[in-house]
């Protein structure tokens, strides 16, 4: 059986100037460190694939949810600064939402030299570097066309992962009283999903957790992370809704909630 062809790459150059260049110091005074942190992920994730990334919705929340303090609206805006410094083909993005570039594409041909693998044409900027790299040869053109083709065909019919993606976000994410490891509580939520579990009955017991809380007192470093309520099927748990002591007369307080005692217990 002959071994898969490898896609992307181990590694890539970064410029001992990186942090000086026009593009990066332009990128650093409009957005800060972590627009330049955004930078390196999204060339790391360009070259992971090989020498294009697909920018859509999914890449745009996996990407910002790395970064504290990165929106996908800011990514996007980051996207947008790179395309209009050079550093992504401007044409590529504009008709097939391709990030990619003749100098990424340079490295990843050099970097590649002694695959047993023809040239890639898909996404392929014209070799002749003394022209402008506006034109995008024939084939590639016709691979742009095919591809909208068939996404206009395809248009009525919307990629599953991301209405569950949306769903999460919208109807999960945004309701748990502790937001925390988007990514790896949404990887929890689509096994959940996978298993045949409701959205309406993960609300409903996020909400009846929600109350348990309030209801107690609990405080935020007591709370489930939501990966962890996922995980541990947080929808089967059942919570005791009894209204716990008030303070007695000598002032001591209410002793701590079986909730958080299970938690100095078992969860860390």
């Amino acid at each position: 059986m002959a071994r898969p062809i490898k896609k992307g790459l181990d590694y890539f150059p970064l410029d001992v100037d990186f942090a000086v260049n026009d593009k990066t110091e332009a990128i650093m005074g409009e957005f800060g460190p972590k627009g330049v942190l955004f930078m390196i992920y999204l060339l790391s994730a360009v070259y992971q694939n090989g020498y294009y990334l697909q920018w859509n919705k999914l890449k745009q929340m996996q990407l910002a949810n790395r970064i504290e303090g990165v929106s996908p609206d800011l990514a996007n805006q980051i996207v947008n600064r790179l395309i209009a410094y050079g550093t992504f083909s401007e044409e590529l993005f504009n008709s097939a939402k391709v990030l990619t570039s003749q100098r990424i594409q340079e490295t990843y041909l050099d970097a590649t030299k002694r695959r047993k693998s023809q040239k890639p044409t898909l996404y392929w900027i014209n070799d002749d570097i003394n022209f402008v790299s506006s034109d995008v040869n024939d084939d590639i053109n016709a691979q742009i066309k095919e591809k909208e083709s068939k996404v206009n065909k395809n248009k009525d019919k919307p990629d599953p992962r991301d209405k569950v993606l949306r769903e999460f976000t919208e109807n999960v994410w945004n309701i748990y009283p502790k937001k925390v490891d988007f990514q790896k509580s949404y990887d929890a939520y689509y096994s959940a999903k996978l298993e045949g579990i409701g959205l309406d009955k993960i609300v409903s017991k996020i909400n009846e957790y929600k109350a348990y809380l309030k209801l107690n007192g609990t405080k935020e470093f007591y709370t489930k992370n939501l990966a962890s309520w996922l995980r541990g099927r947080g929808w089967m748990d059942e919570y005791d809704m009894t209204p716990p002591d008030k303070p007695n007369s000598s002032g001591s307080q209410t002793p701590m909630s079986k909730e958080a005692q299970s938690y100095v217990r078992n969860d860390f």
